[in-house]
């Protein structure tokens, strides 16, 4: 191959050693060390020796490109297709006019995020934003860039802001490495003509705790992006990969099944080497736990559903997520469309087949309402997140506002009492409002910064009331013992409930008081 390029060859030469290349490319044996389905007698249909579009000697200009020339429609990989529309676009942080979707780990994303050219203006921009540096913010967001004033780079201006969490600016200078806020960095690079446009729109979203891959066999491209063979070898199948599935490798031929990677993986850790933040064993960390066993006990059980590290039986990130064709198109790439079948496959605490009033996905308004209380977690709009775990816990944590170092404990979005009164408050969607009640001269401490609030004398709401079993009508009192007369006189529901143990076998329902 370095002979074939070196141009101070003789043109005999250099055609005698072109004679000899053609078959070597081409030849049975040489492609048999490639492994299935990749397996071809023909190099050519992926690479060009000369005057090749692509890095790599490929016919194709473009990681993904390449990858997708066949992973498409009608293309020889068609029964596993790629689009770009199927890349993850994840909520939260989203501009209000912009969905969430995707089924498909991103292949144009990195420590910089990605740009997503919105247009706006009646004659386009030719120009092109690039992203760069090391996003450092705490909430995943969008930066939305207007160019305000026409022009090429250096004299055009533009204005920005941010869909969540701090920072703006107006009246800015393009030019290379501009800086935003949070480690992001802009360059404008010009096209032609009048480069940029007034009223075009770049959207660039960025995401919280990546970093770039260290392992050496994960390389990302000249903009610091990961692509396609980021993770994946088109050549071999010989690391493993997490699916239990994978058929054994046992030699060059032999790895149909498996995923084509760079690096082993049955232990999650190229997921791990991008996402070390999310790699947490304690739900203190900020993060849903990993790399541990669950066991069947009166809170959890263990999946029959979710796939577990192979050989070790552990949960990992793959457990819940699915790096490409995920079942739910939400960009959250969960295994499973239904949100809370997905929780309940091991956590057992919640009653959601009653089911308790929190979970009833019918009842619109069991969906949060945002932060009122401090936290910044916005509004939640999906009527499929109406009865779901999500509405009080975020998978993968969310900073406290006064200290994004922080973040909120079991994984909530808000402190205790400010979860139940963002609901339970003049304004909230619950028909029971009890917040006004904590502001009169008596009342359980359970705000934080109470001032009757003394170590060991502190009741928090958890502490009486079970928000995972509390029925629907459950505060309605009579003088009859009932199952869901008041959630704190049903032995059953205090189950969970932060300091104390309930040993309810054989226990009906408390005797009905005098009236």
């Amino acid at each position: 191959m370095v002979v074939i390029m070196n141009d101070t060859l003789h043109h005999k030469d250099r055609r005698r050693h072109w004679r000899i290349i053609v078959p070597l490319l081409l030849s049975p044996l040489l492609a048999g060390a490639m492994d299935p389905p990749h397996v071809t007698n023909n190099c050519a249909s992926c690479h060009i020796t000369h005057n090749s579009l692509g890095n790599n000697l490929t016919a194709v200009a473009g990681n993904a490109n390449l990858c997708e020339s066949c992973h498409m429609s009608g293309g020889s990989a068609s029964t596993l297709p790629f689009s770009e529309s199927d890349q993850a676009l994840a909520w939260p942080g989203l501009p209000s006019n912009i969905l969430q979707g995707g089924s498909s780990h991103r292949w144009d994303s990195g420590v910089a995020g990605h740009v997503s050219f919105r247009h706006g203006a009646l004659t386009s921009s030719t120009g092109r934003v690039l992203s760069g540096g090391v996003y450092t913010g705490a909430y995943p967001k969008a930066y939305s860039v207007v160019i305000t004033n026409a022009g090429n780079a250096g004299t055009a201006r533009f204005s920005w802001s941010p869909s969540l969490g701090i920072g703006g600016g107006t009246n800015i200078l393009t030019g290379t490495n501009v800086p935003l806020n949070e480690g992001i960095t802009l360059t404008f690079a010009n096209g032609t003509g009048s480069s940029f446009q007034v009223g075009d729109r770049w959207n660039i979203y960025v995401r919280t705790d990546i970093r770039s891959p260290t392992l050496s066999n994960l390389l990302t491209d000249a903009n610091g992006q990961v692509t396609c063979s980021t993770c994946h070898d088109v050549h071999s199948q010989i690391y493993a990969p997490f699916d239990t599935n994978a058929p054994a490798y046992t030699g060059p031929g032999s790895g149909s099944g498996r995923h084509y990677l760079y690096a082993s993986n049955n232990t999650e850790q190229m997921c791990v080497d991008c996402h070390v933040a999310r790699a947490v064993t304690n739900s203190l960390s900020g993060s849903h736990p990993v790399g541990i066993l669950i066991t069947t006990g009166l809170l959890y059980k263990t999946t029959t559903v979710l796939p577990l590290e192979k050989g070790t039986g552990a949960m990992g990130c793959m457990t819940c997520h699915k790096v490409h064709y995920a079942p739910s198109t939400d960009g959250n790439l969960a295994r499973m469309t239904n949100g809370l079948a997905m929780c309940v496959e091991c956590h057992l605490l919640a009653d959601t087949t009653t089911p308790a009033a929190h979970f009833r996905a019918t009842d619109p308004l069991t969906l949060w309402p945002g932060g009122q209380y401090g936290s910044t977690f916005p509004q939640r709009t999906n009527s499929a997140d109406r009865g779901t775990c999500v509405n009080c816990h975020h998978p993968h944590g969310w900073p406290i506002s006064t200290n994004t170092a922080v973040h909120y404990p079991k994984l909530l979005l808000d402190l205790e009492e400010g979860v139940c009164f963002t609901c339970h408050d003049a304004n909230g969607p619950a028909t029971k409002q009890v917040q006004l009640d904590f502001g009169k001269a008596i009342h359980h401490p359970v705000v934080n910064s109470d001032p009757l609030r003394h170590p060991g004398r502190s009741v928090e709401c958890i502490d009486c009331h079970n928000s995972h079993k509390a029925q629907f009508g459950s505060h309605v009192y009579s003088s009859t013992a009932t199952a869901t007369r008041n959630t704190i006189t049903n032995a059953p529901s205090l189950i969970g409930t932060d300091g104390i143990s309930v040993n309810y076998t054989g226990l009906g329902n408390f005797v009905a008081p005098a009236p």
